[in-house]
């Protein structure tokens, strides 16, 4: 009985946590970007909608392998952003999704970014934690598989970047700006949800009254005897 309970607990806090974190992007999707600034940037944090002038630094780009889009397997493709403002330090914009072999070897050539002067919005996200477990019950290791994580883009610039990376939503280019020709799909934002957790709580609960009354009726058939 007290493991149901404890199941029951375990389950709807997590239900709890899932349905702030759905708020939480729903209001964060429906509201306008606003400009990333010096006085802003330290109260920045995730699902915020921004926008940034600068220009892409091309030679530092990352790949993330292990994304799907529309049930293809592919790749984000991660470019470092110079603001314009010096005082914000640069930012990780994911570009987009691009369809790619799931072989390890298969090198992918990756697309280059908009050159030039360009002011770019989309969503704040947090990176997500290599050694954040996974599992139910057992504490597993979390694979790199289908994450964005920090530790792997300092491989490629270990200077001192923003603390939040962009997932990008829309660029706006200057008129002196130039396009290059892009295979990325930006895939669109949408609440998570709040998953089956609720009713998985109430589950554990009913098995535990369950259980209760199960001991008290034989309990009382004992008497009677």
């Amino acid at each position: 009985m007290a493991l149901c309970v404890k199941l029951g607990i375990w389950q709807f806090e997590r239900y709890q946590l899932r349905h702030e974190l759905t708020q939480k992007i729903t209001m964060g999707l429906s509201t306008k970007p606003i400009p990333l600034s010096e006085k802003n940037q330290k109260s920045a944090e995730a699902w915020m909608k921004v926008t940034i002038a600068g220009k892409y630094e091309p030679e530092k780009q990352a790949l993330f392998r292990g994304h799907y889009f529309q049930d293809r397997y592919g790749l984000e493709v991660l470019s470092l952003f110079i603001p314009s403002d010096k005082n914000i330090p640069p930012i990780w914009v994911d570009r987009g999704w691009m369809e790619t072999s799931n072989s390890a070897s298969a090198s992918t050539p990756i697309p280059l970014p908009r050159s030039g002067e360009i002011t770019i919005s989309g969503i704040l996200k947090t990176y997500d934690e290599v050694s954040q477990s996974r599992g139910a019950l057992f504490a597993l290791p979390a694979p790199r598989i289908g994450r964005i994580d920090e530790r792997s883009l300092q491989e490629t610039f270990s200077g001192e970047t923003f603390f939040l990376y962009l997932k990008l939503q829309k660029e706006s280019l200057a008129s002196s700006s130039k396009s290059e020709n892009s295979t990325l799909q930006i895939a669109p934002l949408t609440p998570p949800g709040e998953g089956p957790h609720l009713a998985y709580a109430i589950q554990w609960w009913l098995f535990t009254l369950l259980i209760a009354g199960t001991r008290i009726a034989l309990y009382r058939g004992e008497r009677l005897l």
